[in-house]
């Protein structure tokens, strides 16, 4: 009897199959990192406006900061010239309602301090997500601008440290209780018989000497502040010509 052979391999594969089979799973997978990869792009790239919109707000809220600081300064500069030059004046006597309201003023603003909005900022910092920030010009600008902050922190506490001083040294000039009056009423006192608690020359010349510094070290944060003010403006305009923000 003819025995007869079929061609089959009883079920075994070639390498053609095996190749198939690789290039198929290479693919499947390849496909999924693509994928997977795309997705992660795509949400760093949403992370990245997230920030970069908060730290364009955070930029803006520093310039009208900024301009309300250096807005501020005058008026104060202008009550100290005035409070020097009455305090020298031979008829001093005469202006001592005024004298008084000016000496206290100097110390009732709540803008002797000039602030900033860093918070986005150090979260990114603080989170290693600064390197969401893509364009070099962009990221560069920005962290040039924060690391300069700190010196306006510096002056803020020497200004501290000044007002100390003119205060300790107003001690001794000015009546306590008239002061007070002025700070409750944010009024200049109509008082005829006011007087100083000493017309002692070198005190007053301290006191003076005082507020002279103090009006130096505002003097050089305000400067600071306009300088500041144009580096965030800059900022913003490069952030509204790389990412389109309004």
């Amino acid at each position: 009897m003819e025995v007869h052979h079929h061609a089959h391999h009883n079920g075994k594969k070639n390498w053609k199959s095996y190749f198939w089979e690789f290039l198929m799973l290479f693919l499947a997978v390849f496909c999924g990192f693509l994928a997977e990869y795309q997705l992660e792009h795509k949400i760093e790239r949403d992370r990245e406006e997230v920030y970069l919109k908060n730290l364009f707000e955070d930029l803006e809220d520093d310039v009208n900061h900024f301009n309300e600081y250096d807005s501020i300064s005058f008026k104060y500069f202008s009550n100290i010239d005035s409070l020097m030059m009455l305090m020298k004046s031979p008829d001093r006597d005469k202006h001592l309602n005024r004298i008084y309201y000016l000496e206290r003023a100097a110390t009732m603003n709540v803008k002797n301090f000039l602030s900033y909005n860093s918070r986005t900022y150090e979260q990114m910092k603080h989170s290693g997500l600064l390197r969401l920030i893509r364009n070099q010009q962009v990221a560069d600008s920005i962290s040039a601008y924060y690391f300069s902050l700190q010196a306006i922190d510096l002056q803020n506490n020497i200004i501290k440290d000044r007002i100390t001083e003119y205060m300790r040294e107003a001690g001794k000039v000015f009546d306590a209780q008239i002061l007070f009056q002025i700070f409750k009423t944010k009024q200049a006192p109509n008082i005829d018989s006011l007087k100083l608690i000493t017309n002692n020359e070198q005190e007053i010349n301290m006191f003076l000497t005082n507020a002279q510094y103090y009006y130096g070290a505002r003097k050089l944060q305000q400067e600071a502040c306009k300088e500041r003010g144009k580096r965030a403006q800059r900022i913003l305009e490069l952030m509204r010509k790389e990412y389109h923000f309004e």
